[in-house]
């Protein structure tokens, strides 16, 4: 089959209609508040790392100039810059929303919808529908390649968030079905990204490499830049080469705004893998009245799968920390604030203190649950506490995640923008399916036009 062209009711051609749908899609109002959710939860994360290192190297990389801005500073830049730089920010903190069928999703897809949507002028609502399609194309992508794919190593964030991207930025560029077809398979063939990163300043960057990737996928397409048109199905095309699950795997394509309503949020600045553990251990310190010296060993039952991703054993850094277990049942049973960024520094993370507590904990890949903790407390009095607890279940009381999420948003963007200034920002958020453009919005971060 020549190159460019596609089988007949290829999976692609039938995720670029779907994305399609989304620009008259009746979407439910679960949808648009969550979506909300995800734009409130990305700036305060985005906000909160303007003063991280790898966020400064990245400034001080891409030349200022061009229409689309830079969170947090009244700089602008080309919308693949911006993308790149507000992508990698959103997710340095590692503090940022999570979705089981893509790992982080909003870190790749709200960078690339918010270049586009301001250098074109789009409304609050068009950014929205086009974060939720992007949300629901990667997790589309996600059902047909995970839990393979990940286990082989791929960093999902970053390759499934390329395609996300790529639907996102070609809705708010008014893409057809044959261009926004050829968007998909630019983004698949730039689609990368490795779990062996972890702990670095490259995890982060590989998530605004995949917002910066699906930008230029977009572009290119709407330029008429051509790839094969069924980058999924195709013979040594992404899920032939990055892992199907099962050979019989049907993409899963659920109602437009089904998918992001599922979307997870993080009130603990750490690997999401950790925060079962982290609350089961809160949770029985609390109710047992425990101090440190109470515990004599604590053993932690998770599936094998967080063995290969958050099991640093004795972290040197504050990056590390974030993707170890042993370390941060420490913090949880010191009392340690778990959710303060500054926490995770690299002097709690070589902390005698802290140190000395690790070696009383041990991880064990025999548990059940995705995200599950099973924590076992063995007391120097020899009772035992036990506690099993899953972080990995869609929250459908909305107006609790609100609250939680508003406690969060305040505590990382008061100290950088101001109270007034935030309480602006949050405003133009819970207004945004209103707004006529992003100004608003942007100005309120120091940016904007």
């Amino acid at each position: 089959m020549p190159i460019g062209e596609a089988t007949a009711e290829s999976t692609t051609q039938r995720l670029a209609r779907r994305i399609l749908s989304y620009r008259e899609a009746r979407l439910s109002t679960s949808a648009w508040i969550v979506a909300k959710h995800c734009v409130l939860d990305w700036f305060a994360v985005t906000l909160a790392a303007q003063e991280e290192p790898l966020i400064r190297l990245l400034r001080e990389e891409i030349a200022n100039n061009g229409p689309a801005t830079i969170v947090g500073t009244a700089r602008k830049a080309q919308p693949t810059d911006a993308a790149l730089v507000n992508g990698s920010a959103s997710h340095a903190l590692d503090y940022d929303d999570c979705h089981h069928f893509v790992g982080h999703p909003t870190v790749t897809v709200l960078p690339a919808a918010l270049a586009i949507a301001e250098t074109e002028r789009a409304s609050g609502a068009a950014l929205l529908r086009a974060l939720i399609a992007g949300v629901e194309t990667s997790a589309a992508i996600g059902s047909l390649v995970l839990p393979t794919h990940y286990d082989r190593g791929f960093h999902a964030t970053a390759t499934l968030g390329a395609f996300g991207a790529a639907a996102a930025a070609g809705l708010l560029l008014d893409l057809d079905e044959g261009e926004t077809t050829m968007a998909l398979g630019l983004a698949g063939m730039q689609a990368a990204g490795l779990k062996s990163m972890f702990g670095t300043m490259a995890k982060p960057l590989q998530a605004g490499k995949a917002a910066a990737n699906g930008v230029l996928a977009a572009r290119l397409a709407k330029r008429g830049f051509t790839a094969h048109a069924d980058v999924l199905d195709v013979a040594q095309g992404f899920i032939d080469t990055h892992g199907r699950s099962h050979p019989s795997a049907e993409i899963r394509l659920t109602s437009p705004g089904e998918t992001i309503t599922d979307t997870l949020f993080k009130y603990h600045a750490a690997c999401y893998l950790t925060h079962s553990t982290i609350e089961a251990i809160a949770e029985l310190r609390a109710a047992h009245d425990l101090s440190p010296a109470d515990i004599a060993a604590i053993d932690i039952h998770v599936a094998p799968g967080h063995l290969k991703v958050c099991n640093i054993a004795a972290p040197k850094t504050g990056l590390e920390m974030k993707f170890s277990l042993r370390h941060v049942s420490a913090l949880a049973a010191f009392g340690t604030d778990t959710a303060a960024i500054e926490t995770y520094s690299d002097e709690t993370a070589t902390s005698p203190a802290f140190s000395a507590f690790r070696d009383k904990v041990k991880v064990h890949g025999d548990g059940h649950g995705e995200t599950a903790a099973e924590v076992h407390l063995t007391l120097r009095s020899g009772a035992q506490r036990r506690l099993r607890v899953d972080v990995g279940i869609p929250v459908r009381d909305l107006p609790a995640q609100q609250a939680r999420l508003k406690r969060k948003y305040n505590s990382l963007t008061e100290p950088v923008l101001g109270i007034e200034q935030s309480r602006r920002l949050y405003d133009a958020i819970q207004n945004l399916e209103r707004a006529d453009s992003l100004d608003d919005l942007l100005l309120a971060t120091g940016g904007g036009t």
